[in-house]
C-alpha cells in the first residue's frame, strides 16, 4: 500500500505545521503532504509540501460566492485522493462539517484508511446537531487520535465510540512556531512596562469557556499597581467590551503577529489559563516552547500535562478568589516559577518532542495499511 500521507487542516493549526514536518522527517513516509487554505500563516515553516486548496480562511465575499469556492475545495481534495491515493488521509478539522464529512466517506470508498485527530470531542460552541454530525465523522474514521485520556474517556461516553479506536499521542511542542524572543528588559521597554512589574499574560483567541473574566476579576484583587496584564488575541464574543487599557493593562486584541507573540511572551512572568472547560490546548505547548510557567485550571485534559508546583500550577475552575491568592502566592516565592520554568523546559523537549510522537502516529499508520 502507499506510503505518502495526505494531512488536512484547513484551520489556523500550528499544531498542523509541527505534525506534517515531523512526519516528513520521521523516514517511513515517501510523501507528506499537508492541504491548507490560501492564506495559512504557518506554511513556512513547514518541511512537507503545502497545497493551498482552499480560499483565505476570512475570506470576505457574498455567501454564494463562498460556498462556489468551497466547494471546488472539495472537489480538488476528492481528485487528489482519487489520483495520488495516499496511504492515510490523516484529517485535522473539517472547514465545514455539515459540507465536508463526504470527504471520509469518499476516502473510505476508494479503501484509504483515515485518520481523525480529535482536538476537541466536540466544537468549542456547540450546536444541538454536532453530537450526531461528529458521531458520523467518529464511525467514519479508521482511527482516532486524541491528545488525553479526558478526550478518550468524553468520546466513549458521550458518543459511543469504541475504546479500540482510540489512540492517546499526546499533543507535541510547537518550538518551530517561536521565533526568537527579544530580552525581558527590551520586550518591557518597547510595551511601557516596569522593569520591576510582575506581568500576567492572557493569549489566545477569546471565547467564553476561556475564563478572562475570572482573571480580570482576581487581577482587581490583587489591586497592586506593580501587578501587570497584557491580554492579547482576537476577541470573538465582546468579551473584552468596556475594557480599555490602562498603565497596567496591555490589550491588543487582533490576530498577533508572530514578533508580538514573542515580545509578549518574553515580557510576562505567568502564562494563566484560567480556561472553564477544554480538552486539550494549543497555547499551553505554546507557552512551554516559549519557556513560560503556567497557571491553569484544572479542566479537560490540562493536568494531563501539568503537574503542579513541577512543571505548571493548578487550580479550580471558575473561583477568581482562589486564582488571585494563586497568583500572589507565586509571585512571592519566585523560586517557584524558576523551578516550574526549568522542568517545563525539559518536558516540552523531551516527553513533547516530535520524534517520539511522530514514531508512534507513523506505527499507527502501518498497523492501518497492514489491516
Amino acid at each position: 500500500m502507499s506510503r505518502r500521507i495526505l494531512v488536512h487542516a484547513p484551520m489556523h493549526y500550528e499544531y498542523s505545521t509541527e505534525l506534517a514536518s515531523a512526519l516528513q522527517h520521521a523516514g517511513d513516509a515517501d510523501s507528506v503532504r499537508l492541504v491548507v487554505c490560501a492564506d495559512f500563516p504557518y506554511a513556512a515553516q513547514c518541511d512537507a509540501r503545502v497545497d493551498r486548496l482552499y480560499a483565505d480562511y476570512k475570506r470576505k465575499s457574498n455567501k454564494l460566492t463562498r460556498l462556489l469556492s468551497h466547494l471546488a475545495a472539495l472537489g480538488r481534495i476528492a481528485w487528489m485522493l482519487l489520483r495520488w491515493r495516499p496511504g492515510v488521509f490523516h484529517v485535522q478539522a473539517l472547514r465545514h462539517a455539515e459540507l465536508d464529512w463526504p470527504l471520509l466517506a469518499f476516502a473510505r470508498l476508494l479503501r484509504i484508511p483515515v485518520v481523525w485527530t480529535a482536538h476537541n470531542s466536540l466544537p468549542h460552541e456547540r450546536r444541538a446537531h454536532h453530537r450526531r454530525l461528529y458521531g458520523l465523522i467518529y464511525a467514519l474514521a479508521n482511527a482516532i487520535i486524541v491528545h488525553t485520556r479526558h478526550t478518550a474517556d468524553a468520546l466513549v461516553e458521550q458518543n459511543n465510540v469504541p475504546r479500540n479506536k482510540m489512540n492517546i499521542i499526546a499533543h507535541g511542542n510547537l518550538l518551530r512556531m517561536t521565533v526568537p524572543a527579544p530580552p525581558r528588559a527590551r520586550a518591557r521597554a518597547e510595551l511601557g512596562l516596569s522593569p520591576s512589574a510582575f506581568v500576567l499574560f492572557f493569549f489566545g483567541r477569546i471565547r467564553p469557556y476561556k475564563g478572562l473574566d475570572l482573571l480580570l476579576d482576581a487581577f482587581a484583587q490583587l489591586d497592586d499597581p506593580n501587578v501587570a496584564l497584557i491580554v492579547a488575541g482576537e476577541d470573538l464574543f465582546g468579551s473584552c467590551d468596556g475594557l480599555s487599557a490602562a498603565d497596567n493593562v496591555i490589550l491588543d486584541l487582533r490576530r498577533i503577529d508572530d514578533a508580538s507573540t514573542a515580545r509578549y511572551f518574553s515580557a510576562c512572568d505567568l502564562v494563566v489559563l484560567p480556561y472553564r472547560r477544554i480538552d486539550q490546548s494549543g497555547v499551553l505547548m505554546l507557552a512551554m516552547s516559549y519557556d513560560r510557567p503556567v497557571m491553569a485550571t484544572q479542566v479537560g485534559g490540562l493536568a494531563e500535562v501539568i503537574d503542579h508546583d513541577v512543571t505548571g500550577f493548578l487550580l479550580p475552575p471558575d473561583d477568581s478568589h482562589r486564582l488571585a491568592r494563586e497568583i500572589a502566592s507565586v509571585r512571592a516565592h519566585p523560586e517557584r516559577l524558576e523551578s516550574v520554568r526549568k522542568s517545563a523546559h525539559d518536558a516540552v523537549r523531551t516527553t513533547y518532542g516530535w520524534d517520539q510522537l511522530a514514531a508512534r502516529t507513523m506505527a499507527m499508520y502501518r498497523a492501518l495499511r497492514a489491516c
